[in-house]
């Protein structure tokens, strides 16, 4: 019953951010010794038809691998210190990004630097190989740009239903699982104390295993915390990548 309750009462609020106070918001991926960190600050506002999200990314830590997901995040850094304005509706979609196209050309310039310093490469053909590198970026569909922008505001609204009870889930293929095929598993949603709502899903496929663990505020509708663990098997050997959200108030 009381799982019930929490359940409607988080489907009444829907998507209910708190207003004019920053959230702190925490990134932390661990990849086998490798540690990646970014942190930024989202404060939410009222305007006509939905809400107006600003965020402001701090400089992330740590050293990324070479694969183009971990070049996108270091992409991300370009925009360290700037104001960034995403405009949602009133579910919590994305509709609109302030200056886009300025802010896409700041991220294709990051990751085509950063490959190419990774690079043994005479200073002549730097610029020539950063070129090649971002030239496929630039060319992404403006839903493709507008989507991972948006990440850095999705990442704290859940994407899953918040259903009470369990039941088997089948995950689309995806490079962020590291499969090509989908993953079936089994998702649980439970009452955590404090009032949150647990969501816990566990999803393997070939050689591929998947336990995220969300929780979610219902009379916000924003995500506290989520953490990830993706293990991915390759002959004898084992990937391990962890990764956990955070989200805390910040006083004013």
């Amino acid at each position: 019953m009381l799982l019930a309750a929490i359940v409607l009462q988080a489907s009444a609020a829907s998507f209910s951010p708190p207003l004019d106070r920053a959230l702190l918001v925490v990134t932390e991926r661990h990849d086998d010794t490798r540690l990646y960190r970014m942190e930024r600050r989202i404060r939410f506002a009222r305007e006509d038809g939905g809400y107006r999200a600003e965020v402001v990314l701090a400089e992330a830590e740590g050293e990324t691998s070479d694969s183009s997901g971990a070049l996108f995040e270091a992409g991300y850094a370009a925009l360290a210190g700037t104001p960034l304005i995403f405009h949602l509706d009133k579910a919590g979609t994305v509709t609109a990004i302030d200056d886009l196209p300025a802010l896409w050309e700041r991220f294709c310039r990051r990751v085509a630097e950063v490959a190419a310093a990774r690079r043994a490469l005479a200073p002549a053909e730097r610029p020539k190989f950063a070129e090649r590198v971002a030239a496929p970026i630039r060319a992404l569909p403006d839903g493709r740009r507008r989507a991972m922008l948006a990440s850095l505001v999705l990442a704290v609204v859940p994407d899953e239903p918040l259903v009470p009870g369990t039941g088997p889930v089948r995950l689309p293929g995806s490079s962020a699982y590291g499969s090509a095929r989908p993953l079936e598993g089994m998702r649980s949603v439970t009452a955590s104390p404090g009032g949150l709502l647990r969501s816990t899903t566990v999803a393997s496929g070939e050689n591929v295993t998947l336990e995220r663990i969300t929780e979610v505020d219902p009379h916000t509708g924003l995500i506290t915390r989520n953490s990830k663990t993706l293990r991915i098997r390759t002959g004898g050997l084992e990937k391990i990548s962890r990764t956990q959200l955070t989200v805390e108030p910040l006083a004013d």
